[in-house]
């Protein structure tokens, strides 16, 4: 029911994350400073809540609030379509609901990355993740697509409603999953909620794993969003490309994004898990160099392989890198770790998008797609240096956290983990 809920969540969240801008850009005239800020919108609840969030989580049933964020975005998309088919919908109240969305995205991931590790054994971990990519990416292969299909039927209104009713489906699902024994009740706890925020700080930046994880992905997170951003502009305003284009441009990603999925586990089998996620991230920023040379005809095609290409590689690192976390997560930190994580390696994406934006209004947006993929290159040299290249098996004995737990942990219990909804983002 989990992995359902997810593939229909994700479908809506393809869909709306390819008619939005699209939207602003085509029907509202934004310009690449205003898309900027309107991806900042989206993910700036990460950078404000996201370290409370986890330690909230963590004190409650994740199941709950699985079922009650997704159904605040449901309505939060819902209004954008209903403004939208009125008339109504401007940038500012885009840029308010896109906000909105956001906050319930914070708590909709990390209570499902809190929820996960509870039905899965830790040595399932890397299988679960694998079948989890997969069947969202088959999401990320028929969202942009048909939603670019649909672009040239109907209006983009209808289409945003498509997106609504896709996220109302996971509410539902959602709503019957059933967590039982001893993993169904949070732990009870003495402390406070600013010191388990503090807490899950002290134990990302202590173990040496998870911190190169955060800097590696924080760094790689802020150029890629500025990648993906820069990119839909250059199809959508410079080569001015038409929806049902664009769609299957951005449905390559999801192809190779389930190519990757079905692949983590039998790489890391036959080359180690640290070299495949070394190996994946180089090949992943090589892949994206013809993007800013994107034009019609040759080069067009060149930058949609290498965008798929890149896809399906930062999936398998996603995959092993969080089998790893999962697997070295102490009983008790799942929703704290996992909401640090975030914090940190998803904090810097409304930076990352704003920054573009603004760069892109004076230099142009070719130029600046181009140093975003630059970044992306530099942002492996931290994995080059840390101890997750040496790892060649999953790790089956996990790290302590901060201070000795001061409850058991939950029979069968395990760690955090599931990556982010958008497929080219980093955990």
């Amino acid at each position: 029911m989990l992995w359902s809920a997810e593939t229909v969540s994700q479908f809506g969240f393809e869909v709306a994350t390819v008619v939005i801008p699209l939207f602003a850009v085509k029907t509202l005239n934004a310009t690449p400073a205003q898309v900027g800020f309107l991806v900042t919108c989206e993910f700036l609840g990460f950078l404000l809540l996201g370290l409370p969030a986890g330690a909230w989580i963590d004190r409650r049933r994740g199941e709950r609030v699985l079922v009650f964020s997704s159904l605040g975005r449901t309505a939060v998309f819902g209004v954008v379509a209903a403004l939208a088919l009125a008339g109504n919908l401007t940038m500012p109240a885009l840029y308010a609901l896109m906000f909105a969305g956001s906050l319930c995205t914070v708590f909709l991931g990390i209570s499902y990355q809190s929820v996960l590790p509870r039905i899965v054994d830790r040595q399932l971990l890397p299988g679960a993740n694998s079948r989890v990519e997969f069947t969202l990416s088959l999401a990320e292969i028929t969202g942009p697509a048909i939603a670019g299909f649909l672009l040239a039927l109907a209006t983009s209104s209808y289409v945003l409603g498509a997106a609504a009713v896709c996220f109302g489906i996971a509410t539902v699902l959602l709503s019957r999953i059933r967590v039982t024994g001893a993993a169904a009740a949070p732990p009870a706890r003495n402390t406070t909620l600013v010191r388990d925020v503090r807490d899950g700080i002290r134990y990302v930046l202590r173990v040496p794993m998870f911190r190169v994880m955060a800097i590696r992905s924080s760094t790689y997170n802020f150029c890629n969003i500025a990648t993906t951003t820069m990119f839909l502009l250059l199809l959508a305003s410079v080569l001015r490309l038409p929806s049902a284009y664009i769609g299957i441009i951005f449905s390559g990603a999801g192809a190779g994004a389930t190519l990757g999925a079905l692949s983590a586990v039998r790489l890391s089998r036959r080359f180690g898990v640290g070299p495949t996620v070394l190996g994946a991230c180089v090949l992943a920023g090589l892949a994206s160099i013809p993007l800013p040379f994107a034009r019609s005809g040759g080069w067009l095609i060149v930058a949609g392989i290498g965008y798929g290409i890149a896809s399906g590689c930062i999936v398998v690192s996603n995959i092993l890198q969080l089998s790893v976390r999962q697997a070295l997560c102490a009983p008790g930190m799942q929703a704290r770790l996992s909401a640090t994580m975030r914090f940190l390696v998803w904090g810097v994406i409304p930076l990352g998008a704003s920054v573009a934006g603004l760069v892109a209004n004076v230099i142009g947006v070719r130029q600046t797609l181009a140093l975003a993929v630059a970044g992306e290159l530099v942002s492996i040299v931290p994995l080059y240096f840390s101890p997750l290249r040496r790892v060649v098996e999953m790790p089956t004995e996990p790290e302590s956290g901060p201070e000795p737990a001061p409850e058991p942990p939950p029979e069968g219990a395990a760690a955090d983990g599931a990556r982010p909804e958008a497929r080219q983002l980093s955990d």
